[in-house]
């Protein structure tokens, strides 16, 4: 029989309270967790509220991606304003970047929480940011638009093709929902057009790409000119292309960068 001067009994009751003291710990790190998670979803925050109207009562750094210029977005840490500014309700934040140590004040489709963000299905169309997976600089990103979603002949990635006319398969962790689902780069006008006749084939059935698996070159357009360019390897729907002696690219398979592709494109006056 067990009495409450039994060492075993003394042993099960300090493990209990040992276990008590951790449940209180746990439960006030959650507590705190879900506070700076409302002072950060502030920063989204789509309320009806005069411009002079307190949106964070203290700065807080938040590690984030933010946009640089035309279609590059880099890692940082930001600043958030204590203000609304303007009658459209936009929030000043003020990202310091990581790498080149500049500071820019941008708005909240410019932004992204890297630690707030949840990771979603992405369908085809939508504008994405993501690393080059050819990219050998960590913590750049580039607006690309989902072409393939995950299926088994594209080893379950996505297909994504960027703003500036190359391609790249990633996973679904490795790119965010841009913010601004309107935002259209003006890198390439014939890419923009392309992109938006894709999306319309997509959906009626397809579209045709090149078997570029057994080439060994192709016509493909650099800067706007057009060269016959080695083909490296295909990975899936893209292809690895020697644009230059010291430059290889991902280009998809599909591409009005390719000659075949755009003259059958113009000769339907989609480009």
């Amino acid at each position: 029989m067990v009495t409450y001067s039994d060492p075993t009994f003394a042993m099960i009751r300090s493990r209990i309270e040992n276990i008590e003291e951790i449940q209180r710990k746990i439960f006030k790190c959650l507590h705190e967790s879900e506070a700076q998670l409302q002072q950060i979803s502030l920063l989204y925050a789509d309320k009806d509220a005069p411009s002079d109207t307190c949106i964070l009562t203290h700065q807080q750094k938040i590690r984030v991606v933010a946009k640089h210029h035309g279609w590059q977005w880099l890692l940082g840490r930001a600043n958030v304003n204590d203000k609304i500014i303007g009658p459209g309700k936009q929030i000043e934040i003020s990202v310091m970047f990581d790498d080149i140590l500049v500071e820019k004040t941008v708005s909240q489709n410019e932004v992204i929480d890297v630690h707030g963000y949840k990771i979603i299905d992405l369908e085809i169309g939508m504008k994405v940011l993501a690393e080059y997976n050819h990219n050998d600089a960590p913590g750049v990103y580039y607006t690309a638009s989902v072409a393939e979603i995950p299926e088994e002949q594209n080893r379950y990635r996505y297909l994504l093709l960027f703003d500036d006319g190359t391609a790249g398969y990633v996973i679904g962790d490795q790119c965010f929902i841009c913010p601004d689902q309107s935002f259209i780069s003006s890198v390439n006008p014939v890419h923009k057009r392309f992109i938006q006749y894709y999306n319309r084939m997509y959906q009626e059935g397809g579209f045709k790409i090149l078997d570029l698996s057994l080439q060994s070159t192709i016509l493909t357009e650099i800067n706007g000119q057009w060269r016959a360019c080695p083909i490296n390897f295909t990975d899936c729907n893209i292809a690895n292309v020697q644009v230059s002696p010291d430059q290889a690219e991902f280009i998809y398979c599909g591409s009005p960068r390719f000659a075949p592709i755009y003259h059958r494109l113009k000769a339907h006056l989609i480009v």
